[in-house]
């Protein structure tokens, strides 16, 4: 799991939950986008406004897989902090895209996952929301894990990134683990040129 970016903005578009929207070389509608609920107002405190969490998916997504696809990345993603991310987009990938996406970039293909900082957002492959019979044989190859440990893995190893803000790998398995622990969250603080000596 790494931490970068692959797409142009021209390669992912956005609608309301109930909209359509049509490009002239996209036949069938590509995202969906969602906030998740806002916490209940407790009497006495100042309203706050949630942030707010988008949830996206990439080219080549009907309406109905992607709304399919966001509940299982949802409701994985409801067992962990995500709101202390504050504005923070989540992106599905398809998995036939995914391959072609990473390895031009040198990234390794195999990752299922990646946070690009800069613009807030976390990218997380379609094989780990779904059955893709190929790729979930090689996924369960490479990561000796079924779908929903490496989908649960992932976004734990992207929040370390993210509520971070380090691309150090250890630290997000660290953070990772925290996590998976249900203990506090702590970001450690390295000088950049010891962290860029470690990675």
């Amino acid at each position: 799991m790494v931490a970068w970016m692959f797409l142009q903005s021209s390669g992912q578009a956005q609608s309301a939950p109930d909209a359509t929207r049509s490009r002239a070389n996209i036949e069938i509608p590509s995202s969906l986008v969602a906030a998740l609920p806002s916490p209940p107002h407790i009497g006495g405190e100042p309203y706050r406004p949630t942030p707010l969490q988008k949830f996206v998916c990439n080219t080549g997504y009907s309406q109905k897989r992607c709304h399919e696809d966001m509940v299982v990345l949802r409701k994985a993603l409801a067992n962990y902090p995500g709101a202390q991310l504050g504005n923070w987009t989540w992106i599905l990938v398809r998995s036939e895209n995914w391959k072609a996406i990473l390895l031009p970039r040198g990234m390794d293909p195999d990752s299922p996952a990646f946070t690009f900082y800069p613009k807030r957002e976390t990218f997380i492959e379609e094989a780990l929301v779904t059955q893709v019979p190929v790729r979930d044989g090689e996924l369960l190859l490479k990561w000796n894990m079924d779908r929903m440990g490496l989908l649960d893995l992932a976004i734990r190893h992207e929040l370390g990134h993210a509520i971070c803000n380090d691309a150090n790998e250890r630290n997000a398995d660290r953070v990772a683990r925290l996590l998976e622990q249900r203990k506090p969250v702590s970001c450690e603080v390295t000088s950049r040129s010891k962290r860029d000596q470690r990675e």
